[in-house]
């Protein structure tokens, strides 16, 4: 009997280290058509929470803008830096920020925005 091994080309993947995070190509689709996002922590679950902010919602000042990170793209993957977020992270994860932890994550169409849940390693 042939046992399959999962691949991981479409698994949705965050890696978190000390200076950033980084979105896999999976997860990058997601965000492809924004320059900005905003970024929260749900304490109690222990979710990274990401939200893409489109042009127009910055241009109607719907989110203040001192809370907007900008997305930067790379070849197949997104990279978010944000000091603020890094010393966050570090108080809720598991494990050290310092470790390139990938976790799973998966995108709420319904609220458009990336659920990162900081419980669980990714595959």
């Amino acid at each position: 009997m042939i046992n399959w091994i999962k691949g991981n080309t479409c698994s949705m993947l965050v890696t978190v280290n000390k200076n950033y995070i980084t979105l896999n190509n999976s997860t990058a689709n997601y965000f492809k058509e924004y320059k900005w996002c905003l970024i929260g922590i749900d304490n109690e679950k222990k979710e990274l929470i990401i939200k893409p902010i489109s042009k127009n919602d910055i241009d109607l000042h719907i989110y203040p803008s001192e809370n907007l990170t900008k997305i930067n793209f790379g070849n197949g993957y997104v990279r978010i830096a944000n000091k603020n977020m890094m010393q966050a992270l570090n108080d809720v994860v598991i494990y050290p920020v310092e470790s390139n932890t990938k976790y799973s994550a998966t995108f709420d169409d319904k609220e458009n925005m990336l659920v990162v849940d900081l419980n669980r390693k990714g595959d």
